[in-house]
């Protein structure tokens, strides 16, 4: 018992450690974006002499922070929704029924876990649709990136659940609609918000695509805002500082908010497929 309670507390001193090690850049990046310039640009853990707002005023004056939120938040909930919603009933099919189209699905998502993003190919795939340089083909680049992932995620879980469900759900007058949207996503709640909180961080965060398939400047989302406004700023690092916890924030509150179900998600995806 006494070798169990210090291994216990050893773990927790360890895990702690690790916690504070990745939350030094982001209590440094808080402390800086209410400093100086002169102050921020020591890159240290330092209080600041005076606490100062007006960097966040600077941003949101000269970073053109709405326009990125605006198409962030288009972007990301457009390709979060697409994502979810055939990745689901996708994952579904492919974790109830044991047939060749559904094994030949698998084998394609699983497939698309190991291949890499092709930019030139997409690239001509898009100016010969007329989509390159819209909103519409970076969210539907989004949703094709991620798919495969949500697929499997969504397909291990629900081989953990009993098919008697499926099966009462039938008796009791339920259309095959109403089993998969009244039955079956209710109880996969838990991988639902998994992959709501992956996907999100995910297309929220990327800059390559935006970058390659956007053209106009009013397209662009945080990623890109951010880094025009570095090159901008690269010597006032407390509005850098600033402008980095304004494109954090949203995302932060996301994952805060919805944390506790990552864990249960993941762990029942991997362990009932």
């Amino acid at each position: 018992m006494k070798k169990g309670a210090g291994g216990k507390i050893i773990s927790r001193i360890l895990l702690v450690f690790v916690a504070l090690i990745f939350l030094v850049p982001v209590v440094m990046m808080a402390l800086g974006s209410v400093k100086t310039a002169d102050e921020a640009v020591r890159f240290d853990l330092s209080l600041p002499s005076r606490v100062t707002f007006e960097n966040y005023q600077y941003v949101f004056e000269h970073g053109h922070v709405l326009t990125g939120y605006f198409n962030s938040i288009l972007m990301t909930v457009g390709a979060t929704l697409i994502v979810l919603l055939c990745g689901a009933l996708t994952g579904i099919y492919v974790g109830r029924t044991r047939s060749k189209v559904s094994s030949l699905l698998y084998s394609y998502f699983l497939l698309g876990l190991t291949l890499t993003f092709q930019i030139a190919s997409t690239f001509a795939m898009l100016q010969k649709i007329n989509l390159y340089g819209t909103r519409i083909a970076v969210i539907m680049i989004y949703a094709a990136t991620q798919m495969p992932f949500t697929v499997m995620t969504f397909a291990s879980f629900i081989k953990g659940i009993p098919k008697e469900i499926d099966e009462a759900g039938f008796i009791d007058g339920c259309g095959m609609l109403d089993v998969i949207f009244r039955v079956l996503i209710p109880m996969m709640k838990p991988i639902f918000i998994t992959n709501l909180i992956v996907v999100a961080i995910s297309c929220w965060n990327n800059f390559m695509i935006p970058l390659f398939y956007l053209e106009s400047s009013s397209q662009w989302t945080i990623p890109l805002m951010v880094y025009n406004f570095f090159g901008k700023n690269v010597r006032n690092w407390n509005n850098v500082f600033a402008m980095l916890m304004v494109t954090i924030i949203p995302v932060v509150i996301l994952y805060l908010c919805l944390q506790r179900y990552i864990v249960e998600g993941m762990t029942a995806g991997a362990v009932k497929g």
